[in-house]
């Protein structure tokens, strides 16, 4: 098991730092951010160890774009500041960059992930998480409550069936109680206008399982 925790730190160090594996995807249905998006531009900065690439909308509606950039604003600040308090006591490199997932100009949703990583120096690997961004068409966040509304599927019962499928068809390890007793809190709908549900690094499975998206199936809007 060591070696493959060695491998996923590797690749996601590629990954974060802009490397050769930079193509990777937390789950289905994601992609990394492509220039050519016309809905979206990237915006990078460095500053000491705080390394940012972060998603700006040009969504035709002026309201709708305020609000998508405030979020990604909002959060890139909170994650910068946390690095910067834990470097006053020990080295911490910090990253972010984002997945790209139902972000066209006519989707009825916006979605994407932004992925935080921060690594203390000497630490044996990264620690990451998604942080969610799902928006309606004027810009509000979307929520699972709103989701379930219109997903009868959306329950606990049928999320824990789900990655007893799901993880066994990939051979995902899981720990022995990984029951899961709530929904997450981390959500996007894919670019196949699926719902996916994510579960982080030691949620339900160790470090080397990585983050772990169960698909929910087709997003009724």
């Amino acid at each position: 098991m060591k070696w493959k925790k060695v491998l996923l730190s590797m690749a996601l160090l590629a990954a974060l730092s802009g490397g050769a594996s930079a193509e990777w995807t937390l789950g289905p249905g994601l992609a990394s951010p492509l220039p050519t998006n016309p809905a979206f531009s990237t915006k990078g900065w460095q500053k000491e160890t705080m390394n940012v690439n972060i998603p700006v909308s040009r969504d035709s509606n002026l309201l709708k774009r305020a609000r998508i950039n405030a979020a990604v604003e909002v959060e890139t600040n909170r994650f910068a500041k946390s690095i910067e308090k834990r470097n006053a006591a020990w080295k911490t490199t910090g990253w972010i960059s984002w997945q790209s997932a139902m972000d066209k100009k006519e989707s009825p949703i916006t979605s994407f992930l932004l992925i935080e990583s921060s690594y203390p120096d000497r630490a044996a690997h990264p620690m990451s998480r998604a942080v969610p961004m799902n928006f309606d068409g004027l810009g509000h966040r979307v929520t699972l409550k709103d989701l379930k509304q219109k997903m009868p599927n959306l329950t606990v019962e049928e999320v824990n069936r789900q990655i007893e499928i799901q993880c066994s068809e990939r051979e995902i390890y899981l720990f022995p109680d990984h029951a899961v007793r709530k929904l997450p809190d981390i959500f996007y709908i894919g670019k196949d206008s699926h719902l996916y549900l994510v579960f982080e690094p030691y949620e339900i499975g160790p470090y080397a399982s990585g983050f772990i998206a169960i698909d929910m199936g087709m997003v009724v809007y």
